[in-house]
């Protein structure tokens, strides 16, 4: 018994198993090219659903969208990609591991051998890929009527995969020589010498050094298990000539899909050529693979050290501006004089002078207000509305339009009539900016300026807002970004090179059919006259912390403590007024559309803007300082608080957030020992809504302590916490359910609110995102929310 357990040992564990080609390829790859494999890994973790869930990541893989579609083109489009990555991951195994076994060298179509053998990874991957796909179709897109066309989706797929894979297949095996075609059965040394040709490799060891790793079997390109044969492996200089030959075909390769990169960003400006996002994600791990194996196929040892040293030159270039990517704001002159920044210019632009001028000013638009408004009721003192939004990506952008749509629609306008002020951070800011420019044109139709009249309650501009962006920011990160793009336009008379930044407001400005791109100047009359409510963007300045006020009115009174208050207390100025601090360099011709972007930029996705000021100031996401707007709103209302007691009966401060204010405590595990290592960045992360929630809580109260007892500060919230199933399904399974107990006869359980996963953290919504989104206003407490908003408003 013993002696079969270990024949059987021998001969299948050790021989037909752990000495396959397969498994050798795996543990060899294991050891040496961890990198390789890395990327497989990760996207696993992707498609699983379980790396980057909260940024949307696996929807782009489970849900490819192409001009605003998920059908065949998408999914062929991201499987052409998979496709590429995997012959890439081939081609570079290859390139790495062939002279590692060197019974390739005599066999037919080595490639082909190594391919097949070489795919355990890859097939895994797909298969859990392929799983996901399916369940997150079949789960969650019930919008389908047909279930066919989940089948035609995953046909685009695998298509795809199919097609692009064939080609560089193909292109490869033809070219490629074996030692058959090589040397036509003989091997003499005259043959030999003839045909030797110059190694690819110009850091190659000397072969005498290659390991030749032990493979008693390998799996066919007949799919069929075979052994190999010792007595017919030649020697190391033989097969070195092919190996070499099948290398400069795979260099080759390479340099097409580099070639075939550059191309596609020369076309960037068509949406047509916008891969999928999800595409231009594998195409991204693609050309890191082909540089991470470049790296390590021409270097061998010196991979590594020489892989530090170019990051360092890197850096030490973009620190000399040799290779850094400036990411401008369209509308600034960059070419002549900087601004000053410095702390001394600061505090002269929020002098006293500057702050009574700009505080008359806005005053103008208050008294315009107050005409406008008290049209509505003449008898009595309107409520003044502050609307705060929040940032979130598109899903705060779609959120906060539905609600304003919604909302005004059922106050019968009244809303955005008593809207003073609109403060906010990122997306949120978005769609606030959007829903005022279609009330903007509405007013001048009814005001006999424009021929066209715009519904700003319909449909289709909610579906405009949550259009994907994120296709034409992904594809340009990959072409153009990553490669130092030259390519250039003009914008109010000014040159800006094209960037990732560009592509997210040109793609923006088509889903909204071009009706904000405009300058920031462009609303400065219609803000006074009071036809829209203000609004301030502050996106961050990282140089220093401070605010950037941004809008087409001078607002030093944002930036500095009241004239009539002492200025013992030795304050900081809390922020810059972007007008009039960059007036030199055209702050008025600002494109919209870059204020917008500047107040949102999202991390790695969006950039960074820089300004033209000496030194250079960098700005950031306006949610790093108040995600909510609740600090700007209050400090304008301070400011303007003995006029508001004066002109109107209450304020009104109307928060919509893309998040629930008081989530459930959650139960955490027993942290592990790398958690515990990261618990004091990632908590602080992790609660930094939760702290200016508790920061803005505090100055709503300290604003009722500014007023008398019977003047009202009201504040009213409307928040993103999507549920299963909406208002009228819940009251009628309720009725349901309580007409069943009064009968006795009761058949079903109680009916609850489910709540469902929140959107992801993204540029780009699925249609089931889209669908809670939409859903969620239905919700109990925004109903009653609405409810309390119309009683303030029209005295219902």
């Amino acid at each position: 018994m013993v002696n079969i357990l270990i024949a059987f040992y021998k001969r299948y564990l050790l021989k037909n198993f752990y000495y396959s080609f397969a498994i050798q390829l795996l543990i060899y790859n294991l050891k040496k090219n961890q990198l390789l494999l890395l990327f497989w890994f990760i996207l696993l973790g992707i498609v699983t659903e379980n790396l980057g869930v909260a940024m949307g990541i696996p929807f782009l893989l489970l849900d490819p969208e192409y001009l605003n579609q998920v059908n065949f083109a998408s999914c062929f489009l991201l499987g052409l990609a998979w496709g590429v990555f995997i012959l890439s991951f081939h081609i570079i195994c290859y390139l790495l591991d062939a002279p590692q076994f060197k019974f390739l060298g005599t066999l037919r179509r080595p490639f082909a051998q190594f391919l097949l053998n070489n795919s355990l990874i890859p097939a895994i991957v797909l298969f859990f890929y392929f799983y996901y796909f399916f369940h997150y179709q079949y789960s969650y897109e019930k919008y389908i009527q047909n279930q066919s066309q989940i089948w035609i989706r995953f046909l685009g797929l695998i298509t795809g995969i199919i097609i692009s894979c064939n080609i560089l297949y193909i292109y490869f095996i033809r070219t490629n020589y074996d030692i058959f075609k090589r040397f036509s059965f003989s091997f003499t040394a005259k043959n030999k010498t003839k045909n030797k040709i110059t190694k690819v490799n110009i850091f190659k060891e000397k072969t005498k050094n290659n390991i030749d790793i032990r493979v008693d079997t390998y799996l066919s390109d007949r799919l069929s298990w075979k052994s190999v044969a010792k007595n017919e492996i030649l020697n190391d200089e033989e097969i070195m000539v092919i190996f070499d030959q099948n290398h400069l075909n795979g260099v080759i390769i390479q340099m097409l899909i580099f070639g075939t990169v550059l191309l596609l960003g020369t076309l960037r400006d068509y949406p047509a050529f916008q891969l999928p996002a999800g595409a231009s994600l594998v195409l991204l791990f693609t050309i890191v693979l082909m540089i991470a194996g470049a790296l390590n196929y021409w270097l061998r040892g010196w991979a590594v050290t020489i892989s530090i040293f170019l990051i360092f030159l890197i850096n030490f270039f973009s620190k000399e501006d040799i290779l850094s990517t400036k990411y401008a704001a369209y509308g600034l002159n960059y070419t002549g004089q900087k601004a000053e920044y410095s702390l001394q210019r600061v505090k002269e632009l929020a002098n006293d002078s500057l702050y009574k001028y700009d505080y008359e000013n806005t005053l103008v638009a208050l008294e315009n207000w107050k005409k406008k408004v008290t049209k509505l009721n003449p008898r009595k003192k309107p409520k003044i509305v502050f609307t705060c939004v929040s940032g979130g990506g598109q899903r705060a952008a779609m959120w906060v339009m539905r609600t304003l749509q919604y909302a005004d629609s059922t106050l019968e306008g009244r809303l955005m009539y008593h809207t003073m002020l609109i403060t906010g951070a990122s997306g949120g800011m978005v769609g606030a900016g959007y829903f005022r420019e279609l009330c903007l044109r509405r007013e001048y139709f009814w005001r006999n300026e424009s021929p066209e009249f715009v519904n700003p309650y319909d449909k289709r501009y909610l579906e405009n807002i949550a259009k994907d962006n994120l296709n034409s920011i992904v594809f340009s990160l990959v072409v153009n970004d990553m490669f130092l793009g030259t390519q250039t336009f003009e914008y109010a008379g000014e040159r800006y090179a094209k960037d990732r930044g560009l592509a997210f407001e040109q793609q923006f400005n088509r889903n909204t059919e071009g009706v904000l791109d405009k300058s920031l100047c462009d609303y400065k009359e219609p803000e006074l006259l009071s036809y829209i409510p203000m609004m301030i963007l502050s996106p961050t300045i990282v140089n220093d912390g401070r605010k950037l006020f941004v809008s087409p009115q001078s607002v030093s009174y944002m930036t500095t403590p009241r004239i009539d208050q002492t200025r013992s207390l030795n304050q900081k100025t809390k922020g810059i007024d972007f007008l009039r601090f960059f007036h030199q360099q055209k702050a008025g011709n600002l494109r919209f559309l870059t204020a917008m972007r500047m107040s949102a930029t999202f991390p790695y996705v969006t950039p960074n803007v820089k300004l033209p000021s000496q030194p250079e100031m960098e700005i950031m996401d306006a949610g790093i300082s108040d995600n909510f707007g609740v600090g700007d709103a209050t400090r304008f209302i301070y400011t303007f608080r003995k006029w508001i007691q004066e002109n109107t009966s209450g304020v009104v401060i109307l928060s919509i957030r893309d998040s629930q204010k008081d989530q459930p405590m959650e139960r955490k595990l027993e942290p592990s020992l790398i958690q515990k290592v990261f618990t004091p960045v990632t908590s602080f992360f992790e609660n930094l809504e939760y702290l200016q929630d508790i920061t803005n809580d505090n100055l709503v109260e300290y604003a009722k302590d500014w007023f008398p007892k019977e003047f009202g500060i009201h504040r009213i919230e409307f928040q993103y916490v999507p549920f299963s199933k909406n208002l009228k399904e819940v009251l009628q399974k309720q009725k349901e359910w309580e007409a069943e107990q009064k009968t006795g006869k009761a058949t079903s359980k109680k009916p609850k609110i489910v709540t469902i996963q929140q959107a992801s953290l993204s540029w780009r919504l699925t249609q089931k995102e889209k669908d809670s989104i939409f859903r969620t206003i239905y919700e109990l407490k925004n109903q009653s929310s609405l409810r309390q908003l119309k009683r303030l408003l029209m005295g219902d």
